[in-house]
């Protein structure tokens, strides 16, 4: 209970750091708030003690905007696509089907292409290796070639 106090304590009277939603980076991470009540109402006994302590549904919260975690998970999710396709692909091959499974696996990297040049860099995860540009033309002339490959392959 004396820890909560304090750290009440300390956010109203502004020496506290918050957390100011989503930080890109690590200098801004945090930001010393403005006092909230006037020094006046605080008065000091022998222990450090708060005076006419407004309610804790007074103090105005931080809302988060998203979670780190949450976009973490995200962030990844056209790689995992990418993946799973290839691994579709390769399963289809194993299968003793070349032509389809090499389509698939075709697909799949001509998608990573796509998710590539629709996706802003931040939320393009892991398929985000060079440049946007550099990243689309090898995505797509690897996934083309396997198209073609698996297009003039006799069965």
């Amino acid at each position: 209970m004396w820890s909560r106090r304090r750290r009440l304590q300390r956010r109203l009277l502004g020496l506290t750091p918050v957390r100011l939603g989503l930080v890109t980076s690590p200098s801004a991470e945090t930001r010393l708030t403005e006092p909230l009540i006037a020094a006046s109402v605080v008065e000091v006994v022998e222990d450090v003690q708060v005076v006419d302590v407004p309610e804790v549904a007074d103090v105005p919260e931080v809302v988060a905007v998203e979670s780190q975690e949450r976009m973490r998970v995200l962030r990844e999710l056209p790689l995992a696509a990418v993946i799973g396709g290839v691994a579709l692909g390769l399963l289809i091959i194993g299968l003793h089907h070349f032509r389809w499974g090499n389509l698939v696996i075709a697909g799949s990297v001509l998608g990573g292409a796509f998710f590539r040049l629709v996706l802003p860099t931040r939320r393009a995860g892991l398929l985000a290796v060079r440049s946007r540009f550099t990243d689309v033309v090898t995505m797509s002339a690897m996934g083309g070639s396997l198209m073609l490959l698996a297009l003039i392959t006799s069965t």
